[in-house]
């Protein structure tokens, strides 16, 4: 462990154990957990439990009205949204137009070929608004941007568009998408469905809280450090981080194209309730793309399972695992063995995690920042003053999102320059050796989050925790985070399966294993 990166580690550990029963406290008068209107007690509710595929299908044929499954929806969020707060904009009007649209071509076109054209024509679909969709807002939670509207779709948004998929609202996301808490000054914090004293993670946190409620089917995300799949892992969904330029970015804010570390990282993708839309939605967000193979089928059997629990190294440095999480790692391994698969383990040294991630931060570290203003009318303000403006309320910005910059310009003052091109070369070396060893069909069970749903502003004192994640960023790989059981508290909890470049169908298959052998996505109780 380098020893700068410990002692700073060590530091934010001990003012973790100082403040957590502040956090404690503070969750407790300020959200406190409140029972969810139930899933199940509703107008229509057997439709909120179709997945997306059967969905399509039951309304082409029109075994069911688009218009009915929207006014479902629509329902169920009216009906949680209080209680989380995850939108930024609905769009429910013209939802319901388009249902209309949707069920007039049903009655009128041929069902096989709307399945080949138009294959999720009549489905809802929630946004992370920070990818454009045309006429609803555009803020990324930014004072600068309050008044933005899209005037056009990103290009992801549009393929699932003219898929046929109806646009209910974009979800809200922290300031420039730069946290791992959804909170901003414009639309406020959004909470876990499963305990409000809880984060949902982030960025894509409006995403998954809407998800994790019942309240979206499907929903389309960005991942650059874990955008997804920490979200998806917090409140029991799915999430799919893609093979890296396999999904376009164009129209994803905020724009990284002067950062070519930062486009290496991230990439749109679908997260969902049940694992059987996720080849589907990939199909299409990746433009049917030759590479994936999306509809070979692949049997379990077939698959190599590899699987690292523990990174090595001293547990001085690295975030403590919980031992729900823990046991719940094992059973899944054991849940292989018992097939008779014999689950291998990853034994490549993973001791310098931590700092191939801070390298990976210092790559990233010029970022776009939230305080400039893009009309160019007023002067970028300092970060630092800021920041002391935070606690009394007195700044247009929030700390979330200030938080992530300093962390990214203090880890890169850390890694010296030599230093920064020593631990590069090792994780290239890693990179290389799990390329190898996954081979054309091999895949990683790894860890998604070493914690269960974090309470709100814990994440300051475990920042690093994310390097489960991030470390799949840096190396571009397919990735997804699959629900597989509950802590004693009922929170969510879930693994994270890798795969090699472009073997995203082998996460998918596993992720649709597991949901069968575990149960998947349950709503809070």
């Amino acid at each position: 462990m380098d020893i700068i990166l410990g002692y700073f580690i060590l530091l934010t550990k001990f003012f973790g154990l100082l403040t957590y029963p502040l956090l404690i406290i503070h969750g407790a008068i300020f959200t406190p957990k409140k029972t969810l209107p139930p899933f199940d007690n509703c107008e229509n509710c057997d439709l909120l439990t179709i997945p997306a595929v059967d969905l399509a299908q039951k309304i082409r044929i029109g075994e069911v009205k688009s218009v009915d499954v929207v006014k479902a929806y629509i329902n169920r969020i009216e009906a949680v949204n209080p209680l989380i707060n995850a939108i930024v904009e609905k769009n429910f009007n013209q939802a319901l137009e388009m249902a209309k649209e949707a069920d007039s071509k049903c009655k009128e076109m041929d069902p096989i070929y709307l399945e080949e054209k138009f294959p999720l024509l009549g489905v809802p679909v929630t946004v992370k608004e920070c990818l454009r969709v045309a006429g609803l807002r555009l803020t990324l939670g930014n004072y600068w941007r309050r008044n933005n509207r899209s005037t056009e779709n990103s290009k992801v948004v549009d393929l699932v568009l003219k898929a046929g998929a109806i646009p209910l609202l974009v979800s809200n996301t922290p300031e420039f998408c730069y946290s791992w808490e959804t909170n901003n000054l414009l639309t406020g914090r959004t909470l876990n469905p499963y305990d409000q004293r809880r984060i949902p993670g982030g960025s894509s946190g409006g995403e998954g809280a809407l998800l994790g409620s019942g309240a979206s089917l499907i929903g389309i995300g960005a991942d650059t450090g874990g955008s997804i799949r920490i979200p998806a892992s917090y409140n029991g969904i799915f999430g799919h981080k893609p093979t890296v330029r396999v999904v376009s970015l164009e129209g994803t804010l905020p724009d990284l194209s002067t950062v070519p570390k930062a486009v290496e990282y991230t990439q749109p993708g679908p997260m969902c309730r049940y694992a059987k839309d996720l080849p589907l939605l990939l199909k299409i967000m990746s433009e049917n793309n030759s590479y994936l193979k999306l509809d070979e089928p692949v049997p379990i059997e077939k698959i190599r399972i590899f699987y690292k629990k523990e990174t090595g190294g001293s547990q001085l440095f690295l975030p403590y695992m919980t031992s729900e999480i823990s046991e719940m790692f094992d059973d899944v391994v054991q849940h292989f063995r018992n097939l008779g698969v014999k689950p291998m383990k990853f034994e490549a040294d993973m001791s310098e995690i931590m700092e191939y991630c801070s390298a990976g931060c210092v790559a990233v570290k010029d970022i776009p920042s939230i305080f400039v203003d893009p009309s160019g009318q007023h002067k970028t303000p300092n970060m630092f003053l800021e920041l002391l403006k935070c606690p009394f309320g007195c700044s247009n910005f929030s700390f979330n999102g200030m938080f992530l910059m300093m962390m990214a310009k203090l880890l890169s003052m850390f890694l010296f320059r030599h230093l920064y091109r020593k631990y590069i070369g090792k994780f290239e070396a890693l990179r290389e050796i799990l390329a190898t060893t996954l081979g054309s069909n091999g895949v990683l069970l790894f860890p998604s989050s070493p914690k269960p749903a974090l309470r709100h502003h814990e994440l300051y004192f475990l920042w690093y925790s994310n390097f489960y994640v991030f470390i799949i960023n840096m190396l571009g790989f397919p990735a997804t985070s699959i629900p597989i059981s509950f802590s004693p508290e009922g929170l969510p909890i879930g693994i994270q399966v890798i795969a090699a470049p472009h073997r995203d169908r082998l996460c998918l298959a596993v992720a649709q294993h597991l949901e069968k052998a575990f149960g998947g996505w349950k709503p809070p109780k």
